[in-house]
This record gives C-alpha cells, structure tokens and sequence, in this order.
C-alpha cells in the first residue's frame, strides 16, 4: 500500500513538473521555426523541443501537419492591417497588396504556405472578405469579383515568393544570372540586331529593385481593373 501511494506521487510530481502549453504557444514557436529554417522545420519533434514537452502532447492543439500549417498561415494573417471599407477602390487593394507582401515576407516560405494552403482561419478568411470588398462594393458581380481577386492574389503571391527567393540568395548569386546574360550579348556578333530588345535593358537587370518591381506590377493590375470599372455603367453590368 505504501509503495503504491509513491509511485502515485511519483506520477502526480511528474506531471506536474511537465511544462503547460497552450494553442498560442504552440502557434508561436511554430512561427519562430517557420522564420528560422521554413516549411520543412515545422516537424512535431523540432516543435515539441522547442517547447519543452513530448511529441505527443502536442496533438491536444492539433490534428495533424495540414492543421499544424493552417493555424501558422491564419497567425499570420493576424498581423495584417486591413483598409477601411470607406477607402476607395485604389487605396483599399494597394493597402491590401502591401499589407500581404508585408507579412509574407516576414516569414521564410510564407508564400509557399499560402499557395499551398486553402483559406481557412478567422484571420486569413477576413483577408480573403476585405480582398472580395473593394470588386463586390464596385459594381463586380460574385462571379467576376471571385475571378478577379483570385488574379490579384495569384499576382501577389508570384511576386512575393519570387522577392522571397531572391533574398534568401547572396548578393553575387543575384547578380550572377543578369550579369551572365549581358555578357553573353557582348559576346554575340550583331546581337543587337539580333536581339534587340534584351539588348536595350541588359544594363537594367542588374539594378532591378524588388521594391520597384512589385509597385510598377501593382500600378498596372490596378490600372487595369479601374479601366474595366469605367467600362460599365453606373453599378450596371459589365461590358466584355
């Protein structure tokens, strides 16, 4: 009887000693794996060490790795701030856009968890609403506002996991596929004959700013979209 009341109390000291974590924790150490080494560091085992605490307590929080990934894609989301619904059309989608480059750069493979990733989360559904708003409150109709917000977040994404890759490289191995290019159009006899258009932006490859890359591309979405909301009439039906 007395050695079964110390291994009870054994038991009782023991879990009591385990370190007590909640779903924010959990989301939060994944979030710091996820800036440090990316997608593939999101591993139960890397995640329970980071913690302090078994593998297997961490199922109390989340089902699997796809559940695991939805709750740091939403987590992120959560740290966007979103345009006021009064804003113009312009100014709610370029508040949007830089907002999401914004947080998705914060994070290695960010744009990669939310290409691969469908919406889910009250944060990232929020997002998704606020992109819906500015097309569904400019006479859009449902159909082409979930087509055109789709483009937009394609658009997005693109631009960002490629400024993402960029980053993650040196400043030689950045320079070196542009600067290889210009010079192999030295190298070609008549090649500004040949290729006369490479040729007349070879200087430029190399002083691409992503920055300046990603607004002129947002310039010209939006550009784009406003040119097709002054083709319908007052809240009418688009034209085609």
């Amino acid at each position: 009887m007395a050695t079964q009341r110390k291994t009870q109390s054994r038991s009782t000291t023991a879990a009591a000693s385990r370190p007590r974590i909640d779903r924010e924790q959990v989301v939060h150490a994944a979030l710091q794996l996820l800036g440090e080494g990316g997608i593939a560091a999101l591993s139960t085992r890397q995640l329970a060490q980071r913690l302090g605490v078994k593998s297997p307590s961490l199922y109390w929080h989340f089902r699997d790795k796809d559940e695991l990934l939805d709750l740091v894609a939403d987590a992120i989301c959560a740290e966007a701030q979103l345009p006021a619904s009064d804003l113009s059309f312009r100014q709610r989608l370029e508040q949007i856009s830089w907002e999401y480059r914004r947080i998705l750069l914060r994070y290695r493979d960010a744009p990669a968890l939310f290409a691969e990733r469908p919406p889910t989360g009250p944060h990232r559904l929020r997002l998704y609403d606020a992109a819906l708003g500015p097309f569904l409150d400019n006479g859009f109709s449902a159909t082409e506002s979930v087509a055109m917000a789709a483009f937009f977040r394609n658009y997005l994404l693109g631009m960002i996991a490629e400024e993402a890759r960029q980053a993650a490289l040196s400043r030689a191995q950045q320079q070196r596929l542009p600067q290889a290019l210009a010079a192999q159009l030295k190298m070609i006899p008549g090649s500004a004959a040949l290729y006369p258009n490479l040729s007349r932006v070879a200087g430029e490859l190399v002083r691409v700013d992503p920055e300046a890359l990603f607004a002129i591309g947002l310039k010209v979405q939006l550009d784009g979209m406003e040119a097709r909301m002054r083709r319908r009439g007052a809240r009418g039906a688009l034209t085609r």
